[in-house]
């Protein structure tokens, strides 16, 4: 008896009956682009996941507040610039900075989960239109990211990096915290670093008694502070 006796026929795919002979190559290729694009993506999450959790998540929980200087009995001297920064506590926070902030760096602060899609993706065709990148769609999570841990370059590799620590900050932080938490780290110019040092060198109070005007006037320097 010849091989091709012990040969099977082997059964066409389900989906040949819905799908017109001369696209059944076509539907194929689609099926395999799928299974390796779905592949690709799998990889990169990975990837990008171990790499995210080598990061201290804590740091940004305790921002550098300067040297201390001390004389030879360990205590402090007052010398200009050396003094540790002020921390901005979180029952600290006026509501209406966080309402400007809000609107004025990322309004679905509180509704997305660190990273918002819509964002990137108006981002994404705004760069391909300009064939350069001219905006990030970069939320305060991620830009608390960046501070803390110096991920400034403007790749595609630094912003899969930068969303997958985001991730990782958004589940070890509430909202409040990682927006405490932002404020004490953002430049406000005049040498002034986080929300409470801002308030002291320019109105010489504390953050907590901000006016709403005062509020509004240290969110509208984040973008320039120098």
């Amino acid at each position: 008896m010849s091989v091709s006796h012990w040969r099977q026929p082997v059964p066409p795919a389900f989906w040949h009956a819905w799908v017109p002979p001369r696209l059944h190559r076509v539907v194929r290729w689609a099926a395999w682009l799928a299974a390796a694009g779905t592949l690709i993506g799998f990889s990169l999450v990975l990837v990008y996941a171990l790499l995210a959790s080598r990061f201290d998540m804590e740091l940004a929980a305790r921002p550098p507040t300067g040297p201390r200087v001390l004389d030879r009995n360990g205590e402090e001297l007052d010398i200009p610039g050396a003094r540790a920064r002020p921390l901005l506590r979180q029952e600290d926070v006026p509501p209406f900075l966080v309402d400007a902030l809000r609107a004025r760096e990322d309004a679905r602060f509180y509704e997305h989960r660190g990273v918002d899609l819509r964002g990137l993706t108006r981002a994404f065709w705004r760069n391909l239109r300009d064939r350069r990148f001219t905006q990030g769609a970069s939320t305060l999570s991620m830009q608390l990211v960046r501070n803390v841990f110096g991920l400034k370059q403007k790749s595609i590799d630094r912003k899969l990096l930068e969303i997958a620590v985001t991730l990782r900050l958004e589940s070890r932080f509430t909202k409040d915290e990682i927006l405490t938490h932002y404020l004490n780290t953002i430049y406000f110019g005049a040498g002034a670093v986080g929300l409470e040092q801002a308030a002291q060198t320019y109105f010489g109070k504390s953050a907590r008694d901000l006016s709403d005007g005062e509020c509004a006037l240290v969110v509208g320097i984040i973008r320039g502070p120098h």
